[in-house]
């Protein structure tokens, strides 16, 4: 069973995720247990939050593909980040400083759970008008959002993450009962861990692939946790 994490807080010194080098160690070892072969780095990028340069970002990935590297660690690492969808992030997309997510087109967009669904539907065309595809993390999240509205922002061109803890029942009966609607619906593009540290908020990808494969079929697996993924990524498949 082949995994792709395409939504991990997995760099140091960035933002809320791994603290210091011996976290991420933790992250990357633990993900290697999991099968987990691939790995995009999503440093939040939010305004008054999470403010670290791309600079910064880019050091710390750098820094992070040599210690794999050197320690011969089979995991592919990609960097993109998790954007909130705000003024500032809109003064970015006109700007055009993102960083997509591996070799295509895609970034991660983040909302607030205070916006209204039309809200969010209004950031989904400015990324699409922009010529970039949204992955909307972990769609489950947000209250205003049922399957039906979800699915009208599939066909919109959007593209939907759920989190893995969310489909193991992490974050309450509602997002459990709505990733499970969307996955018996394939309705998800990319199951991802959003892991942000090995103690609190560890990475359960590949617990969540188990549960998944028991209850859906290995081939709904292979779809979220790996095909999507690497479509999202733009990587051929033999990666």
């Amino acid at each position: 069973m082949r995994l792709a994490d395409i939504h991990c807080h997995i760099l140091p010194y960035v933002d809320d995720g791994a603290e210091h080098m011996e976290e991420m160690e933790e992250l990357l070892a633990s993900a290697v247990e999991q099968g987990i072969e691939i790995i995009c780095a999503t440093p939040h990028l939010r305004h008054g939050m999470f403010e670290s340069s791309d600079e910064e970002i880019i050091r710390q990935y750098r820094r992070a593909c040599a210690y794999i590297q050197e320690k011969d660690i089979p995991i592919g690492l990609f960097l993109s980040r998790e954007y909130f969808c705000d003024d500032t992030f809109l003064e970015r997309l006109r700007k055009n400083q993102l960083i997509p997510m591996g070799s295509g087109n895609t970034i991660l967009a983040e909302f607030s759970s205070r916006y209204s669904d039309t809200t969010i539907e209004n950031y989904l065309k400015k990324i699409l008008d922009a010529g970039l595809t949204p992955l909307i993390a972990h769609v489950e999240r947000y209250g205003c959002l049922d399957e039906k509205r979800i699915e009208s922002f599939i066909r919109l061109g959007a593209m939907v993450q759920i989190n893995a803890g969310s489909v193991l029942g992490r974050e309450g009966h509602r997002q459990k009962k709505l990733c499970w609607e969307l996955l018996r619906y394939e309705l998800v593009h990319a199951v991802a861990s959003d892991a942000h540290d090995p103690q609190y908020r560890p990475n359960e990808l590949g617990l969540c692939a188990n549960k998944i494969g028991h209850k859906l079929g290995q081939a709904c697996v292979k779809k979220v946790l790996w095909d999507g993924p690497v479509k999202i990524l733009s990587l051929d498949k033999g990666e």
